[in-house]
């Protein structure tokens, strides 16, 4: 890998690393109640289920589950991390959501919030197919552009906020990209999350010239993009109305 990737940021554990610290202070979505309630409802995980959370991070989901469910397992790549998600899973592995250490067919339902665009998305998406027992729901939540209409602007200040990212999302591609690992029943749900645009990129993993150039991209952005994302600028801060796709799968049964 190369070292200058590394030093920057752009590989997902050095960039989390950095952002461990202050992971749970980063955005206003991370300790949203109803989007954390949302994603646990539509798992449709009971007291005898198991459920595992790819890219545990420091928690936030896989709390949702504990004490309501069988037992919950989360998974993630950065030690410190998931060094704040103590007491949040009956279990928590250091492991590759492209890589799973488990057997076929023993979850009941997989979730992953905010994981899958720093990862190699098909070969993620494949290992939670396999894990997941028949008939187990598979439920994503992802910032998303709204579409043609915002997608370069958004994807131009994700990249910015995130060197590590490595897939930039529309909602129809979470289709086509379950379609292809044979899920079945698939749903959408919207979610609409007003955010501080100063606190979103005070996340200790870029520098001020990244931040920077992160507000211009805001201030130059076309009108049709502000009005998208009904951007305010407001006291040296700026608000973004993001949108994030909360998608629900089943592993087909046979």
């Amino acid at each position: 890998m190369n070292k200058n990737n590394i030093s920057s940021g752009r590989n997902p554990l050095v960039h989390f690393t950095k952002r461990s610290v202050n992971y749970n202070r980063s955005s206003g979505w991370v300790n949203d109640k109803i989007l954390i309630k949302q994603m646990r409802d539509l798992a449709q995980a009971g007291s005898a289920s198991s459920v595992l959370d790819i890219a545990i991070g420091t928690g936030k989901i896989a709390q949702a589950f504990l004490g309501c469910v069988k037992y919950v397992v989360g998974i993630d790549i950065c030690r410190q991390m998931v060094s704040q998600a103590k007491g949040c899973a009956d279990k928590i592995l250091l492991a590759l959501a492209e890589n799973l250490p488990f057997k076929d067919n023993i979850f009941d339902a997989c979730v992953c919030r905010q994981g899958m665009q720093f990862m190699d998305i098909q070969a993620a998406l494949s290992e939670a197919r396999r894990v997941l027992k028949p008939g187990g729901w598979i439920v994503l939540c992802h910032l998303t552009a709204y579409g043609d209409g915002d997608k370069k602007e958004t994807f131009l200040i994700q990249k910015l906020r995130n060197p590590a990212r490595k897939n930039f999302f529309l909602p129809e591609d979470f289709r086509r990209l379950l379609k292809k690992e044979s899920f079945a029943d698939i749903e959408f749900f919207e979610y609409i999350t007003r955010e501080s645009v100063n606190q979103w990129i005070s996340h200790r993993a870029i520098d001020e010239k990244q931040k920077h150039k992160i507000k211009e991209a805001y201030l130059n952005a076309a009108h049709r993009f502000k009005k998208i994302h009904k951007i305010e600028f407001r006291q040296g801060d700026i608000f973004d109305s993001m949108k994030m796709l909360i998608v629900r799968a089943k592993k087909k049964k046979g």
